[in-house]
């Protein structure tokens, strides 16, 4: 790949806008809070994924290390101010992590989810289609696993057959929910951003009626689905983690040669580069960005099966924990290469695991890791700004 000029991304950026992929609504007074969020990040979005796919040590590695390295700083500034020894917090997330019974267990299953849903977002911001709307097809994709893995006659199904039931039945699931926003967005020029985030609203809905009418178990008490029973995923022995994080773990390298070696990955590329390339290899534009977003989706969907499957056993109405959103910090900070989405995925899931740990032996907030996590985000954005800065002054 090779790096787009400053004329070349200003081409770009106008293509984009005439293909549809990232509309924004241009009324002040008919935009909601969640909508100025959603463009907010779309900007922030927008300028780390043009970096990121440049071919720049500086900018893919110098900057993720440096913004770590100053949130932490700027971190331990809070837990002093809090009361707390810097040093001892960070000490302890440490030992969770790499020393605890389970710690690098309980972090690869943490980061199995992000991982997934990460992957997704990577290939859609490649493109440069914006969606934040992952926690959604993760939530609907959960359900209608579980849906088809606990009605009449499947349970007597053998164990392996039921999981790749479930893992088809979650990833058409979820591509079909994220097909939406595609054809919203090709047939009538409707944000993806705006569009996807509205279809997380509806699919937590869709959780909350699964959970409470439609795949209700009918002895329990409280909304819970029915167990997915022979469905549930089996223990890798020597990592002692299930056999979801095997399966993501081995999408990263597919997904690698995918982007760099396979004619899809190169369409993907141009799209984000400039959609009228694509369009001059007579390949619709608006083709490629409902094929991103449902790869994309299924990739949420997957998420959501495998962690039912993996760590819960049946489906609750708590299920959307955010991890569709976290899953956008893990995709930015792993600069849109499945590499980086894999290292990001577990040092957000250790931030998580470590600081749950650090917290039971301090007076330290649970909120701490998420604190954290969001500045790691803000120091690279930044990074990533001043470098470009300096390159256009010089």
């Amino acid at each position: 790949m090779s790096v787009l000029g400053p004329a070349d991304t200003d081409s770009a950026d106008d293509a984009d806008g005439t293909s549809g992929a990232t509309p924004v609504p241009s009324d002040p007074a008919s935009s909601t809070t969640s909508a100025s969020t959603a463009e907010q990040l779309l900007a922030a979005s927008d300028g780390v994924a043009r970096r990121a796919m440049a071919r720049d040590l500086l900018a893919a590695i110098v900057v993720p290390v440096v913004g770590l390295v100053v949130a932490l700083l700027v971190g331990g500034v809070l837990i002093a101010l809090i009361g707390e020894q810097p040093l001892s917090v960070y000490a302890d997330v440490f030992n969770g992590v790499f020393f605890e019974p389970r710690g690098l267990s309980d972090t690869a299953t943490a980061a199995t989810p992000l991982l997934l849903i990460a992957l997704g977002y990577a290939f859609a911001y490649r493109a440069r289609v914006f969606t934040i709307g992952a926690e959604g097809q993760y939530v609907v994709a959960a359900a209608a696993s579980v849906g088809v893995l606990t009605a009449g006659g499947m349970q007597s199904l053998p164990g392996p057959l039921l999981i790749i039931i479930g893992i088809a039945v979650a990833a058409v699931a979820g591509a079909l929910w994220s097909g939406i926003c595609g054809v919203l967005n090709v047939r009538f020029g409707a944000s993806v951003v705006i569009s996807s985030l509205m279809l997380v609203y509806i699919g937590q809905a869709v959780l909350q009626w699964s959970t409470r009418v439609g795949i209700r178990d009918p002895e329990s008490f409280v909304a819970l689905s029915r167990p997915v029973g022979n469905a549930e995923l089996p223990i890798v022995p020597i990592l002692d983690v299930h056999l979801g994080f095997v399966i993501a773990a081995l999408l990263v390298p597919l997904m690698t040669w995918v982007l760099s070696r396979h004619r899809f990955g190169f369409r993907i590329r141009a799209l984000g580069y400039n959609p009228e390339a694509v369009e001059a290899n007579e390949v619709p534009a608006g083709r490629m960005i409902i094929a991103v977003l449902l790869v994309a989706g299924a990739l949420a969907g997957l998420a959501g099966f495998i962690e039912i499957a993996g760590v819960n056993g049946r489906l609750n109405d708590a299920a959307s924990v955010g991890y569709g959103f976290t899953a956008i910090i893990v995709a930015l900070v792993g600069r849109l290469h499945p590499v980086g989405v894999f290292i990001a995925a577990l040092l957000i899931a250790g931030l998580d695991i470590g600081f749950e740990v650090a917290a039971r032996s301090s007076e330290l907030p649970t909120s701490m890791a998420g604190l954290v996590q969001v500045l790691v985000v803000i120091f690279v954005v930044a990074g990533d700004a001043i470098l470009e800065r300096r390159r256009t002054v010089t």
